[in-house]
């Protein structure tokens, strides 16, 4: 009885930890500079690391290049 009142309580915390994960979404500068250089990626085919590769780089001094996007989608 005590295990199983572990497990239960192990797999209630787990479920709470994936659900509080929340799915990147693309920012508005990242999305329009996807559909500039590379306009038939389909931007729900992203991953959510890929995504966030391409919001950080949508923002930053240079801005997103179509080599980084290229090595981004490539990964």
């Amino acid at each position: 009885m005590k295990t199983l009142s572990i497990v239960t309580a192990a797999l209630i915390a787990v479920a709470g930890v994936a659900s509080a994960q929340s799915v990147p979404v693309l920012s508005s500068v990242a999305a329009t500079t996807l559909s500039t250089l590379a306009p038939t990626v389909d931007a729900g085919s992203l991953s959510a690391i890929q995504i966030a590769e391409l919001n950080r780089a949508a923002v930053s001094s240079e801005g997103l290049q179509a080599s980084d996007l290229y090595s981004i989608l490539r990964n």
